[in-house]
Parts: structure tokens; C-alpha cells; sequence
């Protein structure tokens, strides 16, 4: 109990200021210039350099358009000679955040509800009405079991379903791929981004594009960079995949716009970049239900009033456009170079020739926030981290005292030069008299 009221009354009654003791010795001096140092290092290089500290930020909001072009002749045996432009291989005609093309497709035509005998499989296979049980319906199945054990074939016999007759057979895969002339479509992308915050606005078509260099021009990494129209095989390429082989079965690619924006900069040096790769698992090794496909129907009416469709079950490339960026400082050459570059884009060219006509286009309105911040000087954050950073540099004198302290083999003797107790003058004074 005593020992408590003594720690207390010490808490209470005594009082400690610092006393400034200059220790000459080299290794202490380096390591507290070196610590000093290391914390200048991370505040200016990392905390105002790289995290712009000295900015407010605001996120995005971002909206993008789509547009697709091309036109391309198919002549089979199913569907004749047949013409295909953009309504009738852009599947559904609007989808939020992404874009579906058609490359591929088995279709089933003239279906009707009726009675039809179910592909032959282990479990639809049968010899007689005993084998089959009526009003089954298997997770595979194409309609609901009769109990009828009909012919197929032949020589082959299958339960009998109520369904589309007939029923669909996408046992046999199209390749090379039916719409395989997409590899030359082309995709225009057109963004527009918005800080309300520092009410600034831009979009991926720049100033300095024509009308003339925008109908001509065709991405490409090196030479027109920042034209927004892409043809469908270069995206594919350019993330390192076959287009021919990707339209078989489909997929998905990502076409992600990265925009690096410093508002104390000229808007000019505001420019977007675009990369591409592919979003669904490739895996070789490992490729079960591969590609990117779904079935819809077009239903009509006959003569006779029959209610008939046409079933495809499309195999395709789904688009999908993702925007994000980071706020960059550009040092003056680079930003020099970066505005002469885009100067560039207003010259006059000759047509593509991978610029498709088409009488149909193809538009896809989305609106969605992105991981995207711009910034812009503020004197708030930048007094906020600058007391920061010199609270930090206190970091260095705790770590040299400790070390002086408590590792050296002078500790004992610099801790003598560092603490004096003093009594109170008062109590000192009586004392004295007293004796």
C-alpha cells in the first residue's frame, strides 16, 4: 500500500522538463543524421512526390459509349447466302459495362411445340416404354419425359419428350468459327470522365481529333495511340491470344482506358491509355466448359397460326470496358513530349482498310463510378502532412536516446548528464533553516 502512495504521490507531485545534453561521438551523431534522413526521404519522396500529399483528391464518374461497325457474307447450306451486319450479331442490343459480338453459333431452325424423341444419350437411350419415366426431366434434358420409348433413328430408340421439336444437337461445333470475318470489325469507345468536386470534365476523343482523322484512323500502339476506334483482332492480339481461335468458343476480353490526371498541370496532359487483356481462365490443362456462350430464340408465327422459333445457341467475344487510373506527375520534357505526340493526331489520312461499311450501328450506354482519382493543390492536406512529418523526425531523437541510454557502455554516465533531480526550492529552503 505504501509503495502505491508512493508511485502516486511521485505522478502527482513531480514534474520533468527536457534538458538538452550535446553527446560528441560520431556513431550516435551518424545514426541520428541517418534516421533524420530516412524520415526526410519517406515525406517528401514518398508522402508529397509520389501520394501528391500536397492535393485534395475527388473520385470519377464515368460514362462510355459503344459503337460497333462491320458487315460479313456467310453461304451454307442451312441458312443460304445470308448478309450479317451489326443487329444481327451484337446480342442483346444494350448490356451495361460490356459488349457482345457474335463469332460463332449452332442453330436449330423451325421448332414448334410438339412430341420428339430426345437425343440419344446413357440416360435416353431405351428399349421399350418401361425404360423411361413419365414426366422426368433430367438437368440435360430438352423437355419433359412422355413415358413413350420412340424411335430416333433406324436403329436407335430414345424417350420421347414434350418440347421445341426438334430438339436441339450441339454436339457438333462450327470451326472454323461461322462469323469468323470479325476478326476485321471494328469498335468505337468513346469515354467521358467528371470530377464534380474541381468541376472538370474530359473525354478519350481529344480536342485536336477531326472528323476526318476519326473516320480514318485505327488504333495502333505506336502510331495512333489515341484513336478510339479498335479493330476486334488487334484486341485480341495485343493480349497475346489467336482471334480465329478465341471465336470458336468464345470468350471475354477486358479493354481497360487508364486515365493519369494532374489538375495543377495543363488539362492537355490529361491523356488516356489503353491496354487489353483476357478476363476468362485459359487454362489448357484444365479447360472444362471453356469460351463464352448463351442460346436465345426468334419466334414468328406460320399461316396456319403455329407458333414456330428459331433457336442459336451463340458462341461469342464479350467486351467489357473497364476504366481506372492514378494521379501521375509528369515532369516538364515528359509532358512536352506527351502534348507533341498528341498534337500529332490531326493529320489527315487515307481510309483503313480494316474500316468496315455497315448500314446498322450498335450503341451501348452505361454509366458506373471507377477506382479513379484526380488531384489538385490544397493548403489543408499540405499543412496536415507537413506537421506530420516534422512529428516524425521526433522518431529519430527517441531512437538515439534508447540507444545512448540503454545500449552503450557509457549509458550509465550519459544517463547521469541527462537526468538532475531537483527538490522543490520551498521544502529545500526549510530545511535548512531547521538545522
Amino acid at each position: 500500500m505504501a509503495g502505491c502512495c508512493a508511485v502516486l504521490a511521485a505522478f502527482l507531485f513531480e514534474y520533468d522538463t527536457p534538458r538538452i545534453v550535446l553527446i560528441r561521438s560520431r556513431k550516435v551523431g551518424l545514426m541520428n543524421r541517418a534516421v533524420q534522413l530516412l524520415i526526410l526521404a519517406y515525406v517528401i519522396g514518398w508522402v508529397f512526390v509520389w501520394e501528391k500529399g500536397y492535393q485534395e483528391t475527388d473520385s470519377v464518374v464515368s460514362s462510355v459509349t459503344t459503337k460497333a461497325k462491320g458487315v460479313t457474307v456467310t453461304n451454307t447450306s442451312t441458312l443460304g447466302f445470308r448478309v450479317w451486319d451489326v443487329a444481327d450479331y451484337v446480342i442483346p442490343a444494350q448490356e451495361e459495362n460490356s459488349l457482345f459480338i457474335m463469332t460463332n453459333m449452332i442453330i436449330t431452325m423451325n421448332q414448334t411445340q410438339g412430341f420428339c424423341p430426345e437425343l440419344p444419350d446413357k440416360t435416353t437411350v431405351c428399349k421399350s416404354d418401361a425404360n423411361c419415366v413419365a414426366g422426368s426431366s433430367g438437368t440435360h434434358s430438352n423437355g419433359i419425359a412422355t413415358g413413350r420409348c420412340v424411335l430416333f433413328n433406324g436403329t436407335v430408340k430414345t424417350c420421347e419428350v414434350a418440347a421445341w421439336c426438334p430438339v436441339e444437337d450441339d454436339s457438333h461445333m462450327p470451326k472454323p468459327a461461322f462469323l469468323k470475318a470479325a476478326e476485321n470489325f471494328t469498335l468505337l469507345v468513346k469515354n467521358n470522365i467528371w470530377y464534380p468536386k474541381f468541376n472538370f470534365s474530359k473525354r478519350n476523343i481529344l480536342p485536336n481529333i477531326t472528323t476526318t482523322y476519326l473516320k480514318s484512323c485505327t488504333y495502333d500502339a505506336v502510331t495512333d495511340p489515341f484513336c478510339p476506334i479498335f479493330r476486334l483482332g488487334k484486341i485480341v492480339e495485343s493480349a497475346g491470344h489467336s482471334f480465329q481461335d478465341m471465336a470458336i468458343e468464345g470468350g471475354i476480353m477486358g479493354i481497360q482506358i487508364n486515365w493519369d490526371c494532374n489538375l495543377d498541370r495543363t488539362s492537355s496532359l490529361c491523356l488516356p491509355s489503353y491496354s487489353f487483356r483476357r478476363l476468362d481462365t485459359r487454362d489448357v490443362d484444365h479447360n472444362v466448359s471453356p469460351g463464352y456462350n448463351f442460346r436465345f430464340a426468334k419466334y414468328y408465327s406460320h399461316l396456319t397460326g403455329a407458333e414456330h422459333r428459331t433457336l442459336i445457341k451463340a458462341y461469342g467475344i464479350r467486351f467489357d470496358i473497364i476504366v481506372f487510373g492514378k494521379v501521375a506527375w509528369l515532369p516538364p520534357p515528359l509532358g512536352a513530349l506527351v502534348q507533341t505526340q498528341a498534337s500529332g493526331l490531326a493529320r489527315d489520312k487515307g481510309p483503313s482498310p480494316h474500316l468496315l461499311s455497315a448500314h446498322a450501328l450498335y450503341h451501348d450506354f452505361f454509366f458506373f463510378p471507377c477506382h479513379l482519382e484526380a488531384g489538385k493543390f490544397d493548403i489543408i492536406p499540405t499543412m496536415i502532412n507537413v506537421g506530420s512529418g516534422l512529428a516524425l523526425l521526433g522518431v529519430a531523437t527517441v531512437l538515439c536516446d534508447v540507444i545512448v541510454f540503454y545500449c552503450m557502455k557509457k549509458r550509465y554516465y550519459y544517463r547521469e548528464k541527462k537526468y538532475k533531480y531537483v527538490e522543490d526550492y520551498e521544502q529545500g529552503l526549510g530545511g535548512e533553516m531547521d538545522q
